[in-house]
């Protein structure tokens, strides 16, 4: 413990060394042009000032504690120990001096870090208390090296995919839209169960699209839905926007969304399908780019998002995880040619398409439906794109049990649909993994190397691809929740390892092999988030509104 606590001296002490003498040679100027009779002042400005000071005195403190640590422990030990030192030296230079990093300059300075650190994984018997867990130790370095090697690969697929031409790319890149040569009518499909946070503010930035021709349909499955309210409102207040609203509890699967959805298929008067979830906030040329990267073949067009409001903490850490954990994966399979995918967040598909799919039908049965229609057209022969457009989802406030249920849900869909997928996915909770890993190092200095220098990498990846590649706000003031999500993250993914129930809005469900669900049991509630249960026991409604007016079946 004793030389883990000195190497860590060391490391922070040299880092702040590196980095105070920084700042103070900055603020004193250009010295290589400085003429000869204008040395001596230059020293005195040098030596005067209280960053430049403050920093010999760290490297000061930094050489004595490599000499300590020295006298007793091994130097194939201390040298690759200390190595964490450029990563952290890194982290100052990015955080403190505001200066910009390159994306294979973070790599290749945590890849030197991790991989020297590698190297000393049979360490001395001296500095570890864990030789009885061996095994344990072996599986997991692997699975924190594969981490660290994870992030950088998603670095890599994030600079990759954001670097390709801005014009194509507006909402990512601030570039003009693509003219394209005949703008084609879309038709938007809204499905509601209850009014989200901020529904209306949600709901009319779709209105406001800057597109000539598109209509919206919104759909619920209960004529007492409270977001029944919301969307008269909306159609009030744009008289000029087609608006539709279809009633019906019809039912062709256990998945609530889609029954909605297949309602609502039949009051779309345009080829093009364009399904959005109703807590989806969007920029007015969101329509124009998303339509623009569609097929004329035919195909499927779909989206990354962030998220755009977060009250709590637990909501944070949810908005956390979607862009540090589930965009950096979407951009990996991206990279590796792995498209078979699709986010309910925005999906813009044809007619066409969809039934060659096999419509709403086939996918009713399934839990991840947006995933698995994105497998059908891809399975069909047809191209499957991730747009360069980004979303914002608006979240409600959560409890910590609303967002552990929530995520393990997911966790539980994913398992059952892609369950190699999800063993393999573990390797995204690097920061977990190298803790576990200097625990079973018998809390020894390279473990504790490991985890500061996977702990930084982590940090790293989510900065580059949340906050300065995806543009999320609530990342950048929240990043020191990064870590914990991942503590949570791994309680989740094993707690997803067992069980097959899971609740979606009031209703539980059992997930059978392949993804497909089964209603388990009726969880009766009051309130309208439980508007699919309640109508679903009032038999079918249909009832279809244009702006206030009947619209014809």
């Amino acid at each position: 413990m004793l030389t883990a606590l000195m190497v860590l001296m060391v490391v922070l002490s040299n880092s702040a060394g590196d980095v105070l003498l920084t700042r103070g040679m900055k603020q004193t100027g250009d010295v290589s042009a400085v003429k000869r009779r204008r040395i001596p002042a230059t020293i005195g400005r040098i030596a005067g000032n209280p960053n430049c000071l403050l920093g010999v005195a760290c490297l000061a403190l930094s050489f004595f504690s490599f000499l300590t640590v020295l006298s007793w422990a091994n130097l194939s030990f201390v040298v690759p120990a200390t190595a964490i030192v450029y990563a952290v030296t890194v982290l100052g230079a990015r955080f403190v001096l505001k200066e910009q990093i390159d994306p294979m300059r973070w790599a290749g300075t945590f890849l030197v870090c991790l991989g020297v650190a590698l190297v000393c994984l049979p360490d001395d018997p001296r500095f570890s208390h864990a030789l009885l867990l061996k095994p344990v130790r072996m599986i997991l370095g692997a699975l924190t090296a594969a981490s660290a090697c994870y992030y950088l690969v998603s670095i890599v697929a994030a600079e990759k995919f954001f670097g390709r031409r801005p014009d194509l790319y507006p909402m990512v890149n601030g570039g003009p839209a693509p003219v394209s040569a005949a703008r084609r009518g879309v038709s938007i499909l809204i499905p509601l169960c209850g009014a989200d946070s901020r529904a209306y503010d949600n709901y009319a930035s779709v209105c406001r699209q800057d597109y000539p021709e598109f209509e919206i349909v919104f759909g619920v499955p209960d004529p007492e839905d409270s977001a029944v309210a919301v969307v008269a409102r909306l159609q009030a207040d744009f008289p000029k926007i087609p608006i539709r609203l279809v009633i019906s509890a019809e039912e062709i699967g256990p998945n609530p969304k889609v029954n909605n959805l297949n309602n609502m298929l039949p009051q779309a008067g345009h080829e093009i399908l364009l399904m959005v979830d109703s807590d989806i906030r969007v920029e007015p040329g969101f329509l124009r780019a998303i339509s623009d990267e569609l097929p004329p073949e035919g195909g499927l067009v779909t989206c990354l998002y962030r998220a755009g409001e977060a009250p709590g903490t637990p909501s944070k850490l949810e908005a956390v995880g979607i862009s540090s954990e589930f965009a950096p994966g979407v951009l990996v399979a991206q990279m590796a040619g792995g498209r078979s995918f699709a986010f309910g967040a925005a999906i813009a598909v044809t007619k066409k398409t969809l039934e060659t799919a096999g419509g709403f039908k086939a996918i009713a049965p399934y839990l991840a439906d947006d995933y698995m229609l994105g497998h059908l057209v891809q399975k069909a022969g047809l191209p499957v794109r991730l747009s360069g457009c980004i979303v914002e989802t608006i979240l409600s406030r959560l409890t910590l049990g609303g967002f552990i249920r929530h995520q393990i849900k997911w966790a539980r869909g994913i398992r059952a649909c892609a369950p190699w997928g999800h063993a393999g996915s573990v390797i995204i909770y690097g920061t977990a993994l190298s803790f576990l890993y200097f625990i079973a190092s018998g809390f020894s200095g390279i473990g504790l190397s490991i985890f500061a220098g996977v702990g930084a990498l982590r940090l790293g990846a989510a900065w580059i691809i949340g906050v300065r590649r995806l543009g999320d706000k609530i990342v950048r003031h929240n990043l020191l929740l990064v870590p914990l999500r991942d503590f949570l993250g791994l309680f989740i993914w094993s707690a997803a390892l067992v069980g097959r129930r899971v609740e979606w809005r009031g209703r539980v469900f059992q997930l059978e092999k392949g993804g497909r669900m089964k209603p388990y049991k009726e969880k009766r509630k009051t309130g309208g988030k439980d508007g699919s249960a309640r109508g679903a026991q009032q038999g079918v409604t249909l009832s279809s509104l244009n702006n206030g007016q009947a619209a014809p079946d």
